[in-house]
């Protein structure tokens, strides 16, 4: 209950934030919905030449193109302000704080600013997966909804944890920004077919090290009835993995980390 209300206090305050700065969020949301749709056009305009992409068809790679930005939108919305927030920090020693406070650190570093713009912008592709699901010729029924949502939450928590991982780097090595580079492969990797890759090392090194596949593919193929148990086993192990490596690597950089008063 400590933490909701916590999490309560963020919302207000993130609302007033965006209350304020009216036009940059109209501006910053017409952005990601352009982005979207931009880039739903692109893989319209891939089919023109083509009938199906590694066994996916224009309406599927529609979906896993869309569940992609989903789960890129969810992250850029809740996550990603507050771990640039922690990133900035670490330098400028406003990590001291986040020490001193009564509220565990890990949720600090992953809440408090909220980007309403970016969760705003999911309208978009959940419209066009909707359309798409009713052009399809296939039976969804509401267990694959579930499944479908359980794993996009995992992709999330994944996606959250792989980002963590990386920038608690900046304990050790202050200058971390250029690793949002990898955020954007892995994004980009995301969006396409698990069965583009020929070898099953391949394709389950981008899920345990590069963990692009467990972000679209899983869930995406669930809601259409082409995932499978090993895939759910491997996406679920794949989040609780990276979760735990995050957590860890956070509380060593926090032994290793000066006091900006130090």
């Amino acid at each position: 209950m400590y933490y909701l209300n916590i999490l309560k206090e963020q919302i207000k305050l993130s609302f007033m934030s965006v209350a304020i700065f009216r036009a940059n969020f109209i501006l910053m949301l017409l952005q990601s919905i352009t982005n979207s749709v931009l880039g739903i056009l692109c893989v319209e305009f891939i089919y023109i030449h083509v009938d199906s992409i590694a066994g996916w068809s224009q309406n599927e790679m529609i979906i896993l193109y869309c569940t992609s930005i989903i789960v890129n939108q969810i992250y850029r919305g809740l996550i990603n302000p507050n771990h640039m927030r922690f990133i900035g920090s670490i330098s400028s020693g406003g990590f001291d704080r986040m020490l001193v406070k009564p509220v565990n650190v890990i949720f600090q570093i992953n809440t408090s600013s909220i980007d309403y713009s970016s969760l705003l912008s999911l309208i978009a592709p959940l419209v066009v997966m909707c359309l798409k699901i009713n052009a399809l010729d296939i039976s969804i029924t509401g267990f694959n909804v579930l499944l479908f949502l359980i794993f996009l939450a995992n992709a999330v928590i994944i996606l959250t944890s792989f980002m963590m991982l990386l920038y608690s780097l900046a304990f050790k090595y202050i200058k971390v920004h250029g690793l949002t580079g990898i955020y954007f492969i892995l994004m980009s990797m995301s969006e396409k077919p698990k069965e583009i890759f020929s070898y099953k090392e391949v394709m389950y090194a981008f899920v345990f090290l590069i963990p692009s596949v467990p972000l679209a593919n899983v869930p995406a193929s669930l809601l259409l009835n082409k995932g499978n148990i090993p895939g759910m086993i491997a996406a679920a192990v794949s989040g609780m993995l990276f979760f735990l490596l995050s957590a860890v690597a956070i509380k060593k950089g926090i032994r290793k980390y000066s006091s900006a008063s130090s």
